[in-house]
């Protein structure tokens, strides 16, 4: 295990009952972010709509071995989400897209847990937090997590498995072999092929700068590796033998991402040019992508970290499948929330190793303007709930109030360049404001597009044309404006 590093001389958060009551902060904030109005959000995406059909047909039919979409098979995609959704359906007598959005939601919590236990393997309790931390002040992380999709589940599984690798590195417990294999196992049955990207490319690299692909040879090895390669491949197998036509779908399907498509791939094609990641990943980071310099800059005086193996193998978790989705000529914005678990990991230690004055200075730099905008964006809420959802003004005062005194203890802990209490302050805030913001004025521009103002009341309706009338920059900031759906 790498020395850990000081962040601050303040010791609450690297102690056991301070760093469980941090954790438990964290994570009861995001649950809020994902879980408040996740039934109601309307679908929108199409691998949404997709996934919900998939399962809708599975409960029907009592047919969970072939994926179906209007009686045809859908072979494009491994089946665990689909069998997990179609079990919380079954569970909730609901077909609707809430049985595949839990097992999402429930899937970043988990992570955001996994985050934090490898974070504090390297460095002790308080890196664990500030990798939770940079986390889930990701943007894409909020997305993917209320969404019913396949991701989640997917980011969940190849970063426990990577995980649990770091620790088998270190403790060489046999026992963990298999625990590799089943996670692993379970990555493939979440987005098949993209897990070689994910896991394999960045293990053999590391083991290989190691010299240690030896280990590779090991038969407890072998045996965790056939155990997830089974457990990958045993529904393809089964579905060849039984559905005609399905070998040449799912080869089609394994050669797109390469850029042979064809007339025949029913797949999405997203050609991107090399350097597109290194455009949108930022943003699907932000805000805890500000840190992005400040971890080029480790990434480079380390040499990737040399001397220290298990950060270098941190690394090559974010920078090995950022290299290799790069070179693919098909991208999706999705492939971003692999690299993210990584990429927090290495945000925390890159801070921590900053020397306390270099450490200050960052906090003032970007934390006031943070803690600024966290200010403006409160009391732009607190306007979009009086004039647009018209809640009562006490409850208005109360959030708002609190949100505002949070990010003004945020504003004074950056100007004093206190790293810790900024935090403290700013990301309980962040996380609060987000879920009012996420969970209902989203929702309610969704309910929108989906079913135009006909969706609406005839109070919300007349609510909306006197804002509009009065307060036009309220509805546009808001993007109330916007009618894609029918029925206006």
């Amino acid at each position: 295990m790498s020395k850990e590093i000081e962040i601050e001389s303040d010791p609450w958060y690297r102690s056991r009952l301070g760093g469980g009551l941090g954790a438990c902060v964290l994570l009861l904030a995001m649950a809020l972010v994902l879980f408040v109005n996740l039934q109601t959000e309307p679908v929108r995406r199409h691998s949404e709509k997709r996934c919900v059909s998939v399962v809708s047909a599975m409960v029907r039919s009592g047919d969970w071995l072939v994926p179906r979409i209007q009686g045809e098979p859908r072979l494009q995609k491994p089946p665990l989400l689909y069998w997990v959704g179609a079990a919380t359906a079954t569970l909730l007598d609901d077909t609707g897209p809430f049985p595949l959005r839990l097992p999402s939601a429930v899937a970043t919590l988990a992570l955001v847990a996994v985050v934090m236990a490898w974070g504090a393997s390297l460095g002790g309790i308080g890196r664990g937090l500030a990798a939770g931390a940079a986390l889930v002040a990701m943007y894409q992380l909020t997305a993917s997590g209320r969404r019913g999709d396949a991701e989640m589940l997917l980011a969940l599984f190849c970063a426990a498995s990577l995980f649990v690798f770091d620790q088998l590195y270190v403790t060489h417990r046999r026992a963990l072999l298999p625990l590799f294999g089943v996670l692993a196992g379970l990555a493939l049955l979440s987005k098949a092929t993209a897990v070689f990207l994910v896991v394999a490319l960045p293990l053999l690299l590391f083991l290989a700068l190691r010299g240690d692909l030896r280990r590779l040879r090991d038969p407890g090895v072998l045996g965790a590796c056939a155990l997830a390669f089974g457990m990958g491949v045993a529904w393809y197998v089964v579905i060849v033998a039984l559905v005609p036509g399905a070998f040449g779908t799912l080869w089609r399907e394994l050669i797109l991402p390469l850029g042979a498509s064809s007339e025949l791939s029913v797949g999405s094609q997203h050609y991107e040019p090399v350097w597109w990641y290194l455009s949108v990943l930022p943003l699907r980071a932000a805000p805890a992508s500000l840190l992005l310099p400040v971890v080029l800059w480790r990434l480079w005086t380390t040499r990737l970290y040399r001397d220290e193996p298990r950060m270098r193998f941190a690394a090559l978790c974010f920078v090995a499948p950022l290299v290799a989705f790069s070179l693919l000529p098909q991208k999706q914005l999705h492939y971003t929330l692999v690299m993210l678990p990584s990429l927090a990991i290495l945000c925390a230690e890159s801070v921590g190793a900053l020397a306390p004055v270099a450490r200050a200075w960052l906090t003032r730099v970007l934390g006031t303007p943070l803690a600024l905008a966290g200010i403006a964006g409160t009391g732009l809420l607190a306007l979009y709930f009086h004039w647009i959802e018209a809640r009562p003004l006490v409850a208005i005062v109360a959030v708002a109030g609190f949100l505002v005194a949070l990010f003004a203890l945020a504003l004074v802990a950056a100007l004093r360049g206190r790293s810790a209490a900024w935090a403290l302050a700013w990301l309980p805030a962040f996380l609060l404001a987000l879920a009012l913001h996420r969970s209902v004025a989203v929702v309610r521009v969704e309910q929108i597009e989906a079913g135009g103002l006909g969706s609406l009341t005839l109070d919300e309706r007349e609510r909306l044309y006197r804002v509009a009338r009065e307060q036009s920059w309220l509805v546009d900031a808001f993007q109330l404006s916007r009618e894609r759906g029918g029925g206006g």
